[in-house]
């Protein structure tokens, strides 16, 4: 065996291990989040409840927000890149289906209520949400940029990018917010909040490209 083959092997030993470590982490702190809120857990218990030390903790962490926000960084990079890779003629208010991205990022939160809840609630501190907008809105802003190089190179928007990428971080919150509070069984389902949102968001955004969008 080369010492190339030996330094991929290892590399990917040690990806494992830094997976194993993160999931450990993460599965921790929803664990503790049921039994006593957000607010109340510290990263001693996390690490205690990981069998992990303190030091493993903030190889990888800054603090606890940084590990609830993981996911959600990940949830939004990842259907970030599929929107961009959804042809602009598909932007249609009632398309049906709705387009896969956004009815996923809404079967998610359906499959995650009370996590969802903790962060747009803002419970213990604001700023997780206010975090969470920010990854959404930068991870949006490369969407457009992505569609405008790869696409439509001569479109125009109206306003700034990052205006509409803040725009569309703050309408998908508001709504998932407004959808979690409803009772379960009036709850709509998360195709048909994909499609509603899809509804309000997309006329409008029709209007600043004007027709070079179509």
């Amino acid at each position: 065996m080369n010492n190339r083959t030996e330094n991929q092997e290892m590399g990917h030993k040690e990806d494992r291990r830094v997976a194993r470590t993160r999931r450990a982490l993460r599965e921790a702190l929803l664990a503790l989040i049921q039994e006593k809120g957000y607010a109340a857990v510290t990263v001693e218990e996390i690490t205690a409840r990981a069998n992990l030390g303190r030091a493993t903790f903030y190889l990888h962490y800054k603090d606890k927000e940084d590990l609830l926000l993981e996911q959600f960084g990940e949830l939004a990079n990842e259907r970030a890149r599929q929107l961009s890779e959804v042809p602009l003629a598909a932007w249609q208010p009632g398309a049906t289906p709705p387009l896969l991205p956004l009815l996923s990022i809404f079967e998610h939160a359906a499959e995650n209520v009370e996590l969802y809840r903790i962060v747009l609630r803002g419970e213990g501190h604001f700023r997780v949400a206010d975090r969470l907008r920010s990854i959404i809105a930068v991870a949006i802003s490369e969407v457009i940029q992505a569609i405008t190089i790869h696409e439509a190179p001569d479109l125009r928007l109206q306003i700034p990018v990052e205006l509409l990428a803040s725009y569309f971080a703050g309408a998908l919150l508001g709504s998932i917010t407004w959808w979690l509070e409803q009772e379960s069984a009036q709850r709509p389902t998360p195709h048909e909040m994909a499609l509603t949102f899809q509804t309000m968001f997309i006329p409008g955004v029709r209007e600043l490209v004007g027709n070079e969008a179509d």
